[in-house]
């Protein structure tokens, strides 16, 4: 953001629909401009009408070799109820030969099924849809093998032993566009505050299924006044490295007056649902990853410093350490890298509807924009419940030389790789952009 860009955003920030009017105002207006270009300092490997989602969990497997991936065959619009994706893995070298698996029922254009791996095995999760159900299934790719979870997961822990769910319905009705539509109505789903929904552990091996935090206690546990009178919601689950601990994101607001205007805040808990700590961000918290098994990142608003990138310190929620300070000053999607030095992340379209693919040395305090990947406007949201938006939500490889991301500088919604080699090791991030090839 440029500064004026940023102080308009400051004035009208509590307010998203006028926050939205506006930049699709100021947007409007830089379109009667000639049509930027897609620019990148390295190739671009595109595969058009596929999409991974979000940048929590890395669509690679434990070795590298195997690429997830949804297939489409429709988009500029939401999913109809009982609306199937093909879900499957691209293989072979530099990830080109796709192979299906199956198709889920339980969808969307931002975080799609959950595709996951699990551990360092050949095994796939993700969610599905029986009979109004939201389940989970696991698929081994080398075996064929395939069996049920009977609920949904939002996370799986790299050893492979746990994930983590939450009521997807629950999310579809306070935050259209992160949860299922393809689910029969759950009588509970718009209570306030339930104790019966919250966040829910499954061992993998048995599919034994465990309450661990219900969203009453949760909402009891150093109340803020924003929350008075409000809809309480969980979403957003990521386990530590080291699987012994998760993060997510405990959310509230009034689905039935505004529900664009929401507070977020920062929960970290072990598996027994004894919540280790909740950070001291002031409101509003966007995105989140782990560095290691101690430190969080996240785009939030803390008091002193305002919305930041920031990184937090588990058992100290009051410690707050800024990333990119100067240089990172507008929201994004950020995960480090296996080193713990790079941070890789985004930004939303900007004036002329171009997204920034950031590469950050958290040890040179450095920024190199790699990528200017120009989106056309039949990709922005109508509103808050047509949102088929496609955010970049980098993610990294498993061993730190490939950035896998969701873009449509094509024309078409496409999941795209940048092979980086080993440029981040010896600290030559090629920085000149030049035009891509579609």
């Amino acid at each position: 953001m440029t500064k004026l860009e940023r102080f308009i955003y400051n004035l009208v920030r509590g307010n998203p629909s006028l926050k939205r009017r506006i930049r699709n105002f100021y947007q409007l207006f830089f379109d009667f401009l000639p049509k930027p270009t897609a620019r990148s300092a390295y190739p671009i490997t595109i595969r058009k009408n596929y999409f991974y989602g979000f940048h929590d969990h890395s669509p690679f497997s434990y070795d590298d070799s195997k690429l997830l991936a949804h297939k489409i065959t429709f988009d500029f619009r939401m999913p109809f109820p009982n609306e199937p994706i093909e879900v499957g893995y691209f293989n072979v070298k530099n990830h080109h030969k796709y192979q299906s698996i199956g198709e889920s029922f339980a969808w969307n254009w931002h975080m799609g099924c959950k595709l996951q791996w699990r551990g360092m095995s050949n095994e796939v999760i993700y969610n599905d849809t029986i009979d109004g159900r939201n389940i989970a299934r696991i698929f081994d790719t080398e075996s064929g093998k395939k069996r049920l979870l009977m609920s949904p997961i939002g996370s799986v822990s790299p050893n492979g032993e746990w994930a983590v769910g939450y009521c997807f319905n629950r999310v579809n009705y306070c935050m259209p566009g992160y949860g299922y539509n393809a689910t029969k109505n759950i009588s509970d789903y718009k209570i306030k505050k339930p104790n019966n929904s919250g966040v829910y552990r499954i061992d993998l091996d048995s599919g034994e299924e465990k309450l661990i935090i219900n969203i009453e206690e949760l909402a009891s546990v150093s109340p803020v006044e924003s929350m008075s009178g409000m809809t309480h919601f969980v979403t957003h689950t990521i386990i530590s490295p080291e699987s012994d601990r998760f993060i997510f994101l405990h959310r509230w607001n009034d689905p039935s007056v505004d529900v664009d205007k929401r507070f977020s805040r920062i929960v970290v808990s072990d598996f027994e649902g004894t919540i280790i700590d909740i950070f001291a961000t002031d409101g509003m918290a966007s995105h989140i990853g782990w560095q290691d098994n101690e430190h969080v990142i996240a785009y939030c608003r803390v008091p002193k410093f305002d919305d930041k990138y920031v990184k937090f310190k588990v058992g100290d929620a009051y410690s707050t350490e800024i990333i990119g300070m100067g240089t990172l000053n507008s929201d994004g999607h950020p995960s480090y890298d296996l080193s713990g030095r790079w941070v890789v992340t985004d930004t939303y379209p900007d004036r002329r509807r171009v997204q920034n693919l950031i590469l950050y040395d958290t040890h040179a305090e450095e920024r190199f924009d790699i990528a200017k990947l120009p989106t056309p406007k039949r990709f922005q949201s109508p509103s808050t419940y047509q949102h088929w938006a496609c955010d970049l939500h980098p993610r990294w490889n498993r061993s730190g030389t490939m950035v896998c991301f969701d873009s449509t500088f094509s024309g078409d919604r496409s999941l795209c790789t940048i092979e980086l080699g080993s440029d981040l090791q010896n600290e030559g991030i090629k920085t000149s952009l030049e035009e891509v090839s579609i």
